[in-house]
């Protein structure tokens, strides 16, 4: 099996992953989030497939809505603290993001064509944007566990 054909299936097993949280959240925010995560995992597959073939392929960043998501995150988040076990679910989202990001550098890193590269870094990029998703899920559900001073001393940050 070479890198693409790696690289592919990361992405399936990361939209499959995505669809059954969905499936799973109760919120109709996060299922939003994990259905939104999952196309952009498919469109990455469908990316390096074309690229694999040699057909043509659209580098199209669909970030922007989860973005969105995050504006109403303040009418949902006792809902996300309320899932047990949530931020396992998140933290196992987040390794896998890493993963694929770690293997798309290292593919940018071995590539010499600017087609590649370019497929490269759009793809890091992406990969970054989920790891900052699951990194304010995480922040979300677990801060209130790592708060262990008393909330009259010292200065927060708000969340």
């Amino acid at each position: 099996m070479n890198s693409i054909e790696f690289a592919i299936g990361m992405e399936m097993d990361n939209k499959r992953f995505y669809m059954a949280q969905a499936e799973k959240a109760e919120d109709s925010g996060l299922k939003s989030i994990f259905h939104t995560l999952a196309e952009e995992e498919s469109i990455h597959a469908r990316i390096l497939k074309s690229k694999a073939e040699t057909l043509p392929y659209e580098l199209v960043d669909t970030y922007a809505e989860i973005k969105s998501i995050f504006v109403e995150i303040g009418n949902y988040k006792d809902i996300i603290k309320q899932i047990p076990d949530a931020v396992d679910v998140y933290r196992t989202a987040l390794e896998n993001e890493k993963k694929s990001l770690d293997l798309y550098q290292e593919m940018l890193e071995a590539s010499n064509d600017e087609k590649d590269k370019k497929i490269f870094e759009f793809l890091i990029a992406q990969e970054n944007d989920h790891c900052k998703v699951m990194e304010q899920l995480i922040e979300l559900v677990d801060r209130p566990n790592e708060w262990v001073e008393s909330a009259e001393f010292g200065i927060r940050k708000e969340y």
